[in-house]
């Protein structure tokens, strides 16, 4: 059971083999640990890391947990019978999301029927299975394209409990996620000095429907920025958050974890 004085992770890839080694895993969950950190969901991108993320979820039970998907980006690499294997993977008991899944138009938009289609079968996964979507959303700077496309798919369907991982829109669509219920992730980059853009959506954003999360090995938030990103470092997002809301450090530890404790019903 976590404790709601402690911080839950709500994205972080401890599977990704291009960053993380097998030997600095359970050093950086004990770091972690000492920094007040007690939970994260291991979020997948590709079938290897979706079996990584369940290993782990058992290897360290109740305190990481899996979410599996195929990652947009790597969509063009698969057929859709990869679903039959996280239709089965979702079967696990570590497995508290699908995710991370949704549409990236950044590197390229030729596959995005694709990625539509893909997001589709995702949604309709945590649909059979009742578990929280986390979505990824990407597109160039000042275009919201993959952003509305998201939008207009989760409105075909009814789901409760979908995430908006790594949050980098401003705050008109914050509020059109807010809209249809979904919660809204933070990462590290709303520490940056340039993210004035995302601090003005998190002011909108209510505590009751955000979570927090590293993205690690990603995104490091200042003043490690440029650095390996490591789960301890989340302590500064958290702290930039409470800044900007002008509560307590602690109020939105409570806060997001409890809201990770109801999506997740961990």
């Amino acid at each position: 059971m976590l404790k709601e004085n402690k911080i839950f992770d709500a994205h972080i890839h401890f599977n990704d083999d291009y960053k993380y080694t097998n030997e600095m895993i359970e050093p950086m969950i004990n770091e972690a640990i000492k920094n007040d950190v007690e939970g994260f969901l291991c979020a997948s991108f590709d079938i290897n890391s979706s079996k990584k993320a369940v290993e782990l979820s058992k290897k360290y039970k109740g305190i990481v947990f899996a979410g599996i998907a195929i990652h947009p980006n790597d969509v063009s690499k698969n057929n859709f019978s990869v679903m039959e294997e996280l239709d089965e993977l979702a079967k696990e008991a570590g497995v508290i999301a699908i995710g991370e899944t949704g549409l990236d138009y950044f590197y390229t938009k030729e596959d995005a029927e694709l990625q539509k289609t893909f997001f589709k079968k995702h949604i309709e996964l945590a649909k059979k299975h009742n578990k929280a979507l986390q979505i990824h959303i990407r597109d160039h700077v000042n275009v919201f394209e993959a952003y509305d496309d998201v939008i207009e798919i989760l409105k075909e369907y009814s789901l409760e409990k979908v995430i908006v991982h790594c949050f980098s829109a401003n705050s008109i669509y914050a509020q059109k996620f807010l809209d249809l219920g979904c919660y809204i992730n933070i990462g590290g980059a709303v520490t940056f000095k340039n993210a004035k853009v995302l601090q003005e959506a998190v002011e909108i954003i209510p505590l009751e429907k955000m979570l927090v999360e590293t993205d690690a090995p990603y995104l490091t938030p200042h003043p490690h920025r440029g650095q390996l990103n490591e789960a301890k470092f989340i302590n500064l997002t958290v702290e930039k958050i409470a800044e900007i809301k002008n509560v307590t450090k602690e109020e939105v530890i409570k806060l997001t974890t409890s809201n990770a404790k109801l999506i997740f019903n961990i």
